[in-house]
């Protein structure tokens, strides 16, 4: 009876080490097609009018909202002193020269413009960190972006400090259209005049006066909902770096490039 029962225990072992060898090689296949459908990821984006043709051609496009899918989200708060929230806004919606001077955007295009002129799709091929050796984390997608101004934007423009009584926002949403790795990639930008210490000035003739400082307050939200647990696994590490990379590469354009009040 002891020889029979250290049998039985023997074969139990051997069953449950047996079965999770089996789960090990199939998690195992599935990371490898995963990586091979990425390597295969390979498509031509082209212009189309702005409608809902993007939502509707897309090809091999994943479901936004898959089961399977894991969520990530960053925001990134930061201040920005001498520069005027609707100059960052222009630099936002300058997407054209995305590609000289933003991190990781290898290329960057407006393809269609709404007739009203506050909505547009733009075509981004950007490349994350952290899977250098590889090109799984290179993605090619559309967007469409809305542009949200202050009801008066002209008055805005001439608006040069924060004003608790009448706050002034830009806005700049982007939602993925077209996309082979990211099920989902959102983001969002609220640009504000930031509430600044009281700065004592001086006129030509030696009055004294009082002035708010010019900063933009910044928030910068992203999301994104992937699959493939490699990029996910890599996301976890490198979007808060990207995100307060990319508020930097933005304020050092508004440095170089002049305001252009509307």
């Amino acid at each position: 009876q002891l020889a029979t029962g250290e049998i039985k225990e023997t074969l139990n072992t051997k069953h449950k080490t047996d079965s999770i060898r089996g789960r090990l090689i199939t998690m195992k296949r599935s990371l490898i097609h995963c990586i091979q459908q990425c390597h295969r990821t390979r498509h031509q984006i082209t212009a189309n009018p702005l409608s809902n043709q993007y939502i509707t051609a897309r090809h091999q496009t994943r479901t936004i909202g898959t089961s399977n899918a894991t969520h990530h989200k960053h925001a990134h708060q930061a201040i920005l002193h001498d520069i005027h929230p609707q100059h960052l806004y222009q630099i936002i919606n300058d997407v054209d020269q995305y590609q000289h001077f933003l991190p990781y955007c290898n290329e960057s295009k407006i393809l269609q413009k709404s007739p009203c002129g506050t909505m547009y799709d733009a075509v981004l091929r950007v490349g994350l960190p952290g899977l250098s050796n590889y090109h799984l984390m290179e993605e090619k997608y559309v967007s469409r972006v809305k542009m949200i101004p202050p009801p008066d934007a002209a008055a805005a423009s001439d608006a040069d400090f924060y004003d608790a009584d009448a706050p002034l926002m830009w806005t700049v949403e982007a939602k993925s259209i077209k996309s082979q790795l990211f099920e989902s990639l959102k983001s969002r930008w609220q640009l504000t005049f930031a509430n600044t210490q009281d700065e004592i000035i001086f006129d030509h003739e030696g009055s004294v006066g009082i002035k708010k400082k010019l900063a933009c307050s910044v928030n910068f939200e992203v999301e994104m909902e992937v699959s493939n647990p490699l990029i996910s696994l890599t996301l976890d590490q490198v979007l808060k770096d990207v995100a307060r990379k990319q508020v930097e590469a933005f304020e050092k354009r508004c440095n170089e490039v002049p305001f252009q009040k509307q």
